[in-house]
């Protein structure tokens, strides 16, 4: 017996701590100690022989040698709270990742703690840990040890050390914990800590996450449904086997452990042979008093037993039904999401092993027979594809049955076809036609009857016109079909066949009785083949849309471009981002999000070539391997018909919906020869995957009318640097005048950011917004401009200049909740008036994109303050839409104004003019750099001008010299007031103009 089970209520002892605890214990005592500091802990604690079990993950060991080995590593650091560093060591062991993944897929703290007794349970079966209470920033949790343990103050730091890790998972700092005054160690029923949290925004944590994912795939390719596969096999080379009935069932049952972690298990089945079976581990004894008298099926339909939480599941096979496997747990502790379906699997692994088992034994009585078939086993045992399952199946049918050829043959049922998957004795062209062979029910009435009865048939001259065919064509007399069953359904046929001589003339009961054993062996070995070929599709495949995942993709990748150095091709890859995904998942929902993602993988498959792998590479990005590419050229041509394919709008829920993608590619470069290995090639890999997603995010930007972003090893150092960067009075807001056309006096200035980075320099928006934005600190930035040019604003309007400041908002800001109070508060710290505040925000962002919420406008509208539309006619939407807007002012794209000489220039921009007054809409004029330009703008009666003609951007001490050297402070009208009526022309003084690349918000 694996367990000691229960003698008059008292538990006795199983090894129930995951020697993961263990793992990471040495490892902390390795960091500080080094390897000889690891071996004293080992000898002080008399388990120097267990040294590489204790540095497994899979393992187990007893509760108290657990604490024999924290006491013999605190006293060789001198640290009595070492198990304080456990937790933090848990968040960097890859042999953890497995757990972090679980824990993480509950997506918040407080729904991990809600189920963390179904975690804990990994770690120690021997302790319960439960939810006390749970709310969105805190949580109680309570611990005990169960008797006959005791519990040990390390174990108290060891708890108290993964609880602070929780939040850590999710992006957040480590949780404050307090585990005071209720403690088991002092006489209390249990512990209990106190958690507390800090909670980011919700971007910055939906970034994070992302970035843990990363790092977790970079640790170890390792997932939970990788892991299961990993159990899954390990299980299948256990159970393999020609061993004893009784060992194999002590081996099952004790094996169970490493499928699903649980105090106790039992295994209870009948044979078809007779003879009841009951294998117990430890808390498994409970449900011993369950079974039905004379059954082998215990009664456990329910979660729990007399308060203890129960997992069961059926032990069965294609050909019998032999009983139940279960798990048993203490009260308190509780199963996971997925335990289910490992325990199952392996169930259905061990019915394969009672099938083998129970073939053998009947086989015994005839020596011959019984050899063979234990040799067909273990050859089964080694069998990793069903080719060559097949073909093991087909070499042991004519020592078997006496005949001269042999076949297995597999039903696919969807296409009601059968095909030859392996064969024997064929040679030359019979060989050649054998392989090829298919047939239907519809030409073969021998196989309709077989898929009717489920029975043997024997085949001779006598049959049918198409039995009477094959016999001719393949020179033979007889056949034998033996149905390979799984359940009630048709796998496929065990086929013998006879030439002129040895052919039966009827079926003989020990013929049939060892081809259908045959068969038997080969519906077991078929089957495990499929779960296990479907646990692997599972781990390389995405869910949703049944593409390769990432891992499969870096695999193909890797091995594409080894064949390509060598056959002197290129690879070339192509990264598609699905636009404005987060605006359907938000408006339309998951549900519609996940149809257009289905619909987007169905369209690039369409568009590739059969040699090409679509992959689903995260979220809502695909990427798409082109195997063997001649010229660079060829990607291109990808990217014209994916642009084709995705042309027509999806239908979701009624409406009509453009789902595009933004598209960047890549092309390998050749591979000198001693850069062949393995590593060299994942780097190649992971270097084209992220020069075509730069690629695309260039494309997207082009796209959005941005600035192209620059390329930068030092791009994640930049982004480090720029976090905090406002906080240390690195960023510089700059201001660009605008003048009153009429009058030419400074009215208003645009505020502008730079950086001064402290290594770098001066540098220019250019350089960090595009970055700022991609990473979530574009709120940070824009808020710091916004109070600074509010700041400086009042204090020109005391200095006596009534100027207004307009300040560019991004996205971002005008998405959050709190954008509308943050204005209000900066506009009465600083007593700029509302109506001298301009708020900027792009065409495409307040129409084409939908990215700002028409209720945010009107909200900060009804403080006072201006809406100026920025980069006006670079967008896609119809003019039209500006009346449902609160917007008071337009400003002209500088890239029209540039263009005033050219033909039909001036026209446009007048329809702009004149549109944005009948409005009742302020029209600024961007980029004015000549004299002409200034005068045309003049004539179409635009009211504000801004640019080099002007004033380059210049700090505010600048702008200051300039509003005192002006003829006189010109009086703007407030955004509600009509258009002002020229006035006298008063020089307004300017710098030199200085060409320099645009600038970019905020």
């Amino acid at each position: 017996m694996a367990g000691r089970g229960f003698i008059q209520g008292a538990p006795w002892v199983v090894p129930g701590t995951s020697t993961l605890t263990s793992r990471l214990l040495l490892r902390v005592v390795a960091r500080q100690a080094g390897p000889e500091g690891v071996r004293r802990v080992l000898i002080r604690a008399g388990m120097e022989d267990r040294r590489a079990a204790l540095l497994t993950a899979g393992g187990r060991l007893f509760y108290q040698d657990k604490i024999t080995l924290f006491d013999a590593a605190a006293a060789e650091l001198s640290d009595p709270h070492i198990g304080l560093r456990l937790g933090p060591a848990a968040m960097e062991d890859p042999a953890a990742a497995p757990l972090r993944v679980l824990a993480r897929a509950y997506g918040s703290p407080a729904a991990l703690i809600r189920r963390i007794s179904g975690l804990s349970t990994r770690f120690d079966t021997a302790c319960v840990l439960r939810c006390v209470r749970v709310g969105p920033r805190s949580a109680v949790v309570g611990w005990k040890v169960l008797p006959p343990h005791r519990p040990s103050p390390v174990d108290c730091d060891y708890t108290l050390g993964v609880l602070a890790q929780i939040p850590v998972m999710f992006g957040m700092s480590p949780a404050r914990v307090e585990h005071r005054g209720i403690c088991q160690v002092k006489g209390a029923s249990e512990c209990m800590f106190r958690l507390s949290w800090a909670e980011p925004p919700a971007r910055r944590v939906q970034n994070l996450l992302r970035r843990f994912a990363r790092d977790e795939r970079a640790r170890g390719k390792e997932s939970s449904a990788q892991h299961r596969l990993q159990v899954l096999e390990e299980a299948a080379s256990e159970l393999a086997s020609s061993a004893p009935l009784e060992e194999l069932l002590d081996r099952i049952a004790a094996h169970a452990d490493s499928a699903v972690h649980a105090p106790g298990h039992l295994l209870a089945v009948q044979l078809p042979t007779g003879g009841r079976h009951v294998r117990v581990r430890g808390t498994g004894d409970i449900l011993a008093a369950a079974l039905n008298e004379g059954s082998a099926a215990p009664d456990v339909a329910e979660s729990t037993l007399v308060g203890f939480p129960v997992l069961s599941v059926p032990v069965i096979s294609a050909a019998h039904h032999y009983g139940v496997l279960a798990a048993v747990a203490h009260p308190g502790q509780e199963f996971v999401p997925g335990d289910t379906e490992t325990l199952g699997a392996y169930a259905r692994h061990a019915a394969a092993v009672l099938d083998s088992a129970g073939l053998l034994s009947e086989a015994r009585d005839n020596a011959e027979t019984s050899e063979l078939l234990l040799e067909v086993a273990r050859t089964l045992a080694e069998g990793s594809t069903v080719e060559s399952v097949a073909t093991a199946i087909a070499e042991a049918v004519p020592t078997l049955s006496g005949a001269s050829r042999s076949a297995v043959a597999l039903w696919d049922a969807e296409a009601g076809q059968l095909r030859i998957a392996g064969h024997s004795g064929w040679q030359g062209e019979l060989a050649e036609k054998a392989g090829q062979f298919m047939t239907t029910t519809q030409e073969s009435p021998e196989l309709a009857s077989v898929l009717r009865s489920g029975t043997p048939l024997l085949v001779g001259r006598n049959g049918s016109p198409w039995a009477q065919k094959v016999l001719t064509e393949f020179d033979v007399n007889a056949f034998l079909a033996v149905p390979i069953l799984t359940g009630d359904q048709l796998g496929g046929l065990v086929v013998a066949y006879w030439g002129s001589k040895g052919a039966p003339e009827s079926l003989d009961q020990a013929l049939t009785k060892r081809l259908t054993g045959l068969a038997c062996l080969a519906a077991v070995a078929l089957e495990n083949i499929r779960l296990l070929e479907d646990a692997r599709w599972r781990a390389l495949h995405d869910p949703l849309t049944g593409l390769p995942n990432r891992v499969l993709l870096e695999e193909r990748l890797e091995a594409s471009l080894a064949r390509a150095h060598r056959d002197g091709r290129q690879v070339g890859l192509v990264f598609c981002d699905v636009n404005r995904f987060k605006r359907i998942n938000d408006s339309l929902g998951h549900g519609a999000g996940d149809t257009a993602l289905r619909h987007v993988a169905a369209q690039l498959t369409a568009a590739v070539r059969s040699s090409d792998t679509v992959a689903r590479f995260s979220g809502d990005e695909f990427v798409i391997l082109l195997a063997n590419l001649d010229n660079e050229s060829e990607a291109e041509l990808l990217t014209a018909r994916i642009r084709a394919c995705l042309a027509e709008p999806l239908q979701l829920d009624g409406r009509e919906i453009l789902v595009d993608v933004a598209v960047g590619t890549s092309v390998s470069a050749s591979l000198p020869d001693d850069l062949l290995g393995e590593d060299a090639l994942a780097e190649a890999a992971r270097l084209l995957i992220e020069d075509a997603d730069f690629q695309m995010y260039q494309s997207k930007a082009l796209s959005r009318g941005q600035r192209p972003l620059a390329r930068s090893k030092d791009s994640f150092r930049l982004e480090a640097d720029l976090r905090g960067a406002a906080g240390r009075g690195e960023l510089r807001v700059h201001y660009q005048p605008q003048i009153e056309v009429a009058t030419n006096n400074i009215v208003a200035v645009e505020a502008l950011v730079r950086w001064h980075h402290p290594e770098l320099g001066l540098l220019p928006p250019g350089d960090f917004i595009p970055l700022a934005e991609e990473s979530n600190l574009i709120g940070e930035i824009g808020s710091y401009v916004l109070a600074e040019a509010c700041h400086a604003g009042a204090a020109w309007r005391t200095a006596g200049h009534e100027i207004e400041v307009s300040v560019n908002v991004s996205a971002a800001q005008f998405r959050s909740p709190e954008f509308k109070a943050f204005v209000q508060d900066t506009l009465q710290q600083t007593g700029l008036p509302a109506a001298a505040l301009t708020l900027e925000v792009t065409e495409s962002q307040t129409m084409s994109e939908t990215y700002v919420d028409d209720s945010t406008l009107h909200a900060l509208r009804a403080l006072g303050t201006g809406i100026s539309v920025d980069d006006f006619g670079t967008g896609y939407s119809s003019l039209a839409q500006l009346h449902t807007l609160p917007v008071t002012e337009v400003k002209i794209d500088r890239s029209f104004t540039a263009r005033l000489a050219e033909e039909g220039a001036a026209a446009f921009i007048a329809g702009i003019v004149g549109l944005g007054h009948g409005l009742g809409l302020r029209v600024v004029a961007e980029g004015v750099e000549t004299p002409a330009q200034l005068e045309a703008i003049r004539q179409m009666k635009c009211e504000r001008a801004q640019g080099y003609l002007f004033s380059k951007p210049v700090d505010a001490a600048t702008v200051d010299t300039l509003l005192r050297s002006s003829a006189r402070p010109a009086h703007t009208p407030a955004p509600s007031d009509p258009p002002s009526e020229p006035l006298p022309e008063s020089r307004t003084p300017s710098l030199p103009a200085s060409r320099t690349s645009r600038e970019t918000a905020p």
